[in-house]
C-alpha cells in the first residue's frame, strides 16, 4: 500500500505534467512529489542521468507514506515509456499485476523540438543547435554519463514498439492523444476517471504547467539562473520565503527570456520521413489514423 498503484509512463512533453496536476485534484487520487522518481530505471540507465531521482525502493516508498486511504498513489516518470526493457521488468518486480497505465503521445516531430526546447532551457549540457543536437543524441547520450535521456530527441518518438511493448504485458492501459487532450481536456479526463472507475469531477485547469514556447537570450543568463551561485545564495537569505523568491525568479526570467523560433521547415520535412513508417504502424496497433502527423 506504500507503492503506486497508478503510472503515467510518458511520452515527454506530451500533457503529463498538466495531467499529473489535474489528477492530483481527485479526491481519492494522490500524485507524488517530485512528479518523476524514475526509480524503475534510475539505476539501470545511469544514477547521474535524471535530477531528483529516487535510486532505492525505501525512498520510494516514501513518496506515498500516508496516502494508503487514496483508491490510487500515482507517479510520472515520462522517461519509462522509452525504456520498455527496464521498465517492464521493474513494474512487475516491484508494483501489483492491476497497476493502471497511463500513455500519452503527441505527434513526434512536434515533440522532439519540444523535447529539445526543454532540455535546452534546463539543462546546462545542450548547447547545439537542433540540427546538430539531432545528429549527435545518440552518441552524445552514449559517451557522456550524466546526459539527461531526454536528450534522446529522436528515440523518445519512436512510439510503436514502446506502445506494442507495454500494451503486450499489460491490460490496464490508457492512451490519450495529446491533440485530443489539447482539443477538449474535459473530454479526455472523463475518459481517463472512467478509465480509473472514478467519479468524475470538474478539473480547474485554467492554471497552466511547464509552459514551453521560450528560450534564454544567452548561456551567461541561463547559467546565472540555472546554476548554484553566489546571486542564488544571497537571494535566499535575503528572500526567505519560497513564494517571494519565486516571484523574483518570474521577474528575472521574463526579462531575459525570447520566444521560440518556429522549427526549420526542412528539418521539419526530413523528421517527417524518419518517423513516417513509426507513424504508420502506430496507427494500425491503435486502430487510429494519425498519419496526419507526418504529412
Amino acid at each position: 500500500m506504500s507503492l503506486p498503484n497508478l503510472l503515467i509512463v510518458g511520452a515527454a512533453k506530451s500533457g503529463t505534467t498538466s495531467l499529473h496536476n489535474y489528477l492530483n485534484q481527485h479526491p481519492d487520487v494522490f500524485m507524488c512529489s517530485p512528479k518523476e522518481p524514475h526509480f524503475l530505471i534510475n539505476k539501470e540507465i545511469g544514477e547521474k542521468r535524471i535530477p531528483k531521482g529516487v535510486l532505492d525502493l525505501e525512498g520510494y516508498k516514501s513518496l506515498f507514506n500516508g496516502e494508503s486511504k487514496k483508491i490510487y498513489r500515482g507517479e510520472s516518470s515520462v522517461m519509462y515509456l522509452s525504456f520498455p526493457e527496464i521498465t517492464i521488468p521493474n513494474i512487475k518486480k516491484y508494483l501489483l499485476d492491476d497497476v493502471k497505465i497511463i500513455i500519452m503521445l503527441r505527434n513526434p516531430v512536434e515533440r522532439a523540438y519540444s523535447g529539445y526546447q526543454h532540455v535546452k532551457r534546463y539543462n546546462m549540457m545542450e548547447n547545439l543547435s537542433f540540427e546538430d543536437a539531432l545528429k549527435q543524441s545518440a552518441d552524445r547520450y552514449d559517451n557522456k554519463s550524466n546526459m539527461t535521456p531526454a536528450s534522446r530527441y529522436l528515440e523518445l518518438g519512436m512510439y510503436y514498439n514502446q506502445v506494442r511493448r507495454f500494451s503486450e504485458e499489460f491490460k490496464n492501459i490508457h492512451i490519450i492523444i495529446y491533440d485530443d487532450y489539447k482539443q477538449n481536456v474535459n473530454i479526455e479526463l472523463d475518459k481517463m476517471f472512467d478509465f480509473l472507475g472514478l467519479n468524475r469531477i470538474v478539473v480547474n485547469s485554467e492554471k497552466r504547467h511547464m509552459v514551453g514556447g521560450w528560450q534564454w537570450k544567452n548561456e551567461w543568463i541561463k547559467s546565472l539562473m540555472m546554476k548554484n551561485n553566489l546571486l542564488k545564495t544571497v537571494l535566499k537569505f535575503s528572500f526567505p520565503f519560497p513564494s517571494l523568491r519565486k516571484g523574483i525568479r518570474g521577474v528575472l526570467q521574463k526579462g531575459n527570456t525570447k520566444k521560440v523560433e518556429n522549427i526549420n521547415p526542412e528539418t521539419e520535412n526530413l523528421l517527417k520521413s524518419y518517423y513516417k513508417n513509426d507513424v504508420e504502424k502506430l496507427s494500425e496497433l491503435l486502430d487510429r489514423n494519425l498519419n496526419n502527423w507526418t504529412l
